[in-house]
C-alpha cells in the first residue's frame, strides 16, 4: 500500500537530490545534461555552503556528485571541472 522510501544519501540536500541524480542518465541531448548536473552541484552548494570556496568554486560538491552517483558521470560526458581544468560555473 505504501512506496518503498528509502533514506536519502545527503541528508542535508533531501531525497529530491537523489531523484535528479537518477535522472541525468535519461536526458539525452548531452548540453542539456551538462546544464542539469550544474544544477544539482549548484543545489549542492547551497546545502553545503562551507565547501564552497569566496570565488564560488567548490571542489567538494562535485567530488560529492560523483560520490553519490550510481553510475559513471563521465560515461555521461559530465567532467569535473577540477580534473578537467575548466571553471566550475555549476550555480
Amino acid at each position: 500500500m505504501f512506496l518503498e522510501s528509502k533514506k536519502p544519501k545527503d541528508y542535508d540536500c533531501g531525497y529530491n537530490l537523489d531523484l535528479m541524480i537518477a535522472a541525468v542518465p535519461r536526458i539525452e541531448d548531452e548540453e542539456k545534461r551538462i546544464d542539469y548536473v550544474k544544477r544539482i552541484v549548484g543545489l549542492i552548494k547551497q546545502s553545503h555552503i562551507s565547501w564552497v570556496n569566496p570565488d564560488g568554486s567548490s571542489p567538494d560538491a562535485w567530488e560529492h556528485f560523483f560520490k553519490l552517483a550510481e553510475y559513471d558521470p563521465k560515461e555521461y560526458g559530465i567532467q569535473n571541472p577540477f580534473e578537467a581544468g575548466t571553471i566550475d560555473d555549476a550555480r
